[in-house]
């Protein structure tokens, strides 16, 4: 007699969802449910800005990607998940029962209710996002007007998209640029000595950083800071937080009041034995990074966890690899940040195309043979675009002489 199979949910189909889709064994039946019908690269969306990279480049098929791991792909949003009942339903009508679901629904812009934001400001979470902020940026020269922008966090969002913007418009009379950031130095959380060379990169531009700053509003002609100043802008870019998707609170998998999932360091939920949460989504014992590094590596740990419930078996805990961060700083700069050390050069923008090239070729839905061509196709693009220009630019890893030993872990 044949043993029927158990039935999977993924919900949600970027960095973790659609790892945990190609690591799961076709002895289960699979589906997963993503209201979009591409993948999306989003380490590298910054560059479309700049026009380094296309939509095309960027994307992937994501029922292309789920049929050739065997499993199933459903264009459709989830609207309630049931975790008592092992059923989830659909804005398209479909309900689906399911013995065990891995929730990796990512995190979504977070205006953080400030007034005018949301009507105002340009989102930075997709390629669409992308392509707006590109386009806003078109009509302002093809209008004649002035290249103003205030750009909200200092994150690396931000940072990315400032560069990639002086890439493209550093030559403009009329560009100048307003980074505003709550934290005490841009890019919080990572070595103070990138704070100071970002600042030094921009000192030939018209571009001003506040830090320790807040905003307090957001309209058509600009931003007003907390403390009363107004800065006018043509284009507000927010890239300041994230938020959580509210069906991690509506299931009873997040608790207020941040709303992120609550997992054990497996990742199994701490309410729910059968549901597994992954990706930005969880909030484990010890807080890591949201990056698509840890997503991926969480989506691959989610699936096993998942077989392992599943077949009765022990559970392993999530180890986050300490795995170095690359930062692109348009054509000015690339940093290469592991632990407090920083390794800066022009040069390492190969580096940061690299784990593109290797992550897309993997993942891309054509066979193992049909997929080299457009792997290599890629690979020249963004080498011929990036790193291939940059090979004359050694002496620029001297810009930090304090800081150029580092182990690669």
């Amino acid at each position: 007699m044949t043993k029927k199979r158990k039935h999977i949910a993924i919900v949600g189909g970027n960095f973790a969802g659609l790892t945990a889709a190609t690591k799961l064994s076709r002895r289960h039946a699979v589906t997963v449910i993503d209201a979009s019908k591409h993948f999306e690269w989003m380490p590298n969306m910054h560059e479309l800005l700049s026009s380094v990279k296309t939509p095309q480049g960027l994307r992937l098929d994501r029922a292309a990607i789920v049929k050739q791991a065997g499993h199933r792909f459903l264009r459709d949003r989830v609207t309630a998940l049931q975790p008592p009942l092992g059923r989830l339903a659909m804005a398209g009508g479909r309900e689906l029962a399911f013995d065990a679901c891995i929730v990796a629904v990512g995190a979504l812009w977070n205006t953080h209710h400030i007034p005018g934001a949301a009507r105002h400001a340009l989102p930075f979470r997709s390629v669409d996002d992308s392509l707006a902020v590109a386009q806003r940026l078109r009509t302002l020269l093809q209008q004649g007007k002035p290249l103003r922008i205030v750009i909200a966090g200092g994150g690396i969002s931000g940072i990315e998209a400032l560069g990639e913007i002086l890439r493209r418009h550093r030559d403009d009379p009329s560009l100048s640029v307003e980074v505003i950031e709550a934290g005490a130095r841009l890019l919080p959380g990572l070595p103070a000595e990138l704070d100071a060379d970002l600042r030094r990169l921009c000192t030939p531009y018209a571009v001003n950083f506040r830090t320790a700053a807040a905003i307090a509003s957001v309209s058509a002609k600009g931003v007003r800071l907390a403390d009363g100043t107004r800065l006018r802008s043509e284009l507000t870019l927010w890239t300041a937080g994230l938020a959580a998707p509210a069906l991690l609170r509506e299931a009873g998998l997040a608790l207020p009041p941040l709303g992120w999932a609550d997992v054990h360091p497996s990742l199994q939920s701490r309410h729910f034995d059968s549901i597994f949460v992954a990706g930005d989504a969880a909030a484990l014992p010890r807080a890591v990074a949201k990056q698509a590094y840890n997503a991926i590596d969480m989506g691959a740990l989610a699936a096993a966890n998942v077989e392992r419930f599943l077949d009765g078996r022990a559970l392993v805990p999530f180890k986050p690899a300490p795995k170095p961060v690359l930062i692109a700083f348009g054509d000015l700069q690339t940093y290469l940040i592991a632990g407090r050390h920083v390794l800066a050069g022009k040069v390492l923008a190969g580096a940061k195309e690299g784990v593109y090239q290797v992550f897309m070729s993997q993942m891309a839905p054509e066979g193992a043979l049909s997929s080299v061509p457009a792997a290599i196709g890629r690979l020249w693009q963004g080498w011929r675009q990036l790193a291939r220009p940059q090979l004359l630019s050694l002496a620029d890893l001297k810009q930090l002489p304090d800081r150029l030993a580092i182990r690669l872990l």
